[in-house]
């Protein structure tokens, strides 16, 4: 999943390119108004840039969360859920849970691009802030559930059968 969404962004950018002006708005205010200049093909870099070496951090972190000593793990119920027995699970859960946020993050970008497109077609440029604000707090939403989530798995240890 977290790779198609990669290559999907990174088709948005690249046919979304002539939607652009060579000049384009890439930071703007609190109010909308564009205060921020780059250059077009300078700013679709660093967003593919964005959009492929988040998610590939979090795949990293994922890899890497194995081979992290159990000492250096901060876990409710850390003594279960890092087991000889449990230990495998709790890192691939982690890792599946990583790979979830990585989408979670290049959605939201591919958000920030649209509404950056929106800007840059009004003269002045103009980021919609009723969009981006219902963007935001959608992208802070749905962490806050991917958070909770994470939370309630390792709060709770399965009871055991006799």
């Amino acid at each position: 999943m977290l790779t198609a969404l990669c290559a999907a962004f990174l088709l948005f950018l690249v046919y979304s390119a002539p939607l652009l002006p060579a000049r384009m708005a890439s930071h703007f205010g609190g109010n909308g108004q564009a205060n921020g200049w780059m250059n077009r093909d300078t700013d679709l870099c660093f967003l593919g840039a964005m959009g492929v070496g988040v998610p590939l951090l979090f795949f990293i972190l994922g890899l890497v969360i194995r081979l992290v000593p159990d000492q250096l793990i901060n876990l409710p119920h850390r003594e279960y859920w890092l087991s000889p027995e449990q230990r495998a699970a709790t890192g691939a859960f982690i890792s599946r849970q990583l790979l979830w946020l990585g989408c979670l993050m290049i959605l939201f970008l591919a958000g920030i691009h649209y509404l950056t497109i929106q800007a840059n077609r009004l003269t002045p440029a103009r980021l919609p802030m009723d969009l981006f604000l219902a963007l935001l707090g959608g992208f802070l939403v749905a962490v806050a559930g991917w958070l909770i989530h994470l939370i309630r798995h390792f709060a709770n240890v399965p009871k055991t059968r006799s």
